[in-house]
């Protein structure tokens, strides 16, 4: 004898299947949620030779790593390692370098997607419990830091215009706490 029973809690995709909401109507209750995924993010995707996995691997002839890092602000938010083989059943060189490399990449990008979500998160929710590093938050908070242009710039000013050395050393040890506007305004006091 079988026994059904009926769920007493309905979920919200129960009673989506009841409404039968196209994704394109806007009273669709999925709407506000996929508003949420809309926007892009500056992330930074660099790549590498995996040493890591070359020497541990040393012992198979012909291993091809890359390493992809990607950041986001500077930070890194994901690593991803990608490798192939080359020996004599693949015909072509490029082939299995370029699915190492592409490998990479895909590691990487799944594994930033949770990291993603917190920053989105983060983003949309600015009173949020979870913070990461405090002066890092305040920071962005007010605004974008200065680039490394900027630094290097507002450097070789300082060691030009400045004699006195504790003040040298002032504005050096505090330049990479420096905002865009910041290093904007006081580059343009050192060319006055």
């Amino acid at each position: 004898m079988k026994t059904y029973y009926k769920p007493s809690i309905t979920s919200s995709n129960q009673s989506l299947k009841r409404n039968s909401f196209s994704a394109r109507e806007r009273k669709n209750p999925a709407n506000e949620e996929i508003e949420k995924f809309n926007g892009s993010f500056d992330i930074n995707v660099t790549f590498e030779q995996d040493l890591a996995t070359l020497a541990l691997l040393k012992h198979v002839p012909g291993v091809v790593a890359f390493l992809c890092t990607l950041k986001k602000n500077g930070k890194i938010i994901s690593q991803g390692r990608g490798s192939a083989v080359l020996n004599r059943m693949n015909r072509f060189i490029e082939r299995p370098v370029n699915l190492a490399f592409g490998a990479a990449f895909v590691d990487a990008a799944v594994r930033c997607a949770r990291v993603l979500d917190t920053l989105r998160h983060n983003v949309n929710k600015p009173n949020t419990n979870i913070v990461i590093d405090e002066e890092y938050e305040k920071k962005e908070s007010i605004s974008e830091l200065a680039t490394e242009r900027q630094k290097s710039y507002l450097l070789e000013l300082i060691s030009v215009n400045v004699t006195d050395e504790d003040e040298r050393n002032r504005w050096e040890s505090r330049i990479d706490e420096l905002t865009k506007d910041e290093a904007s305004e006081a580059i343009q006091s050192f060319k006055r």
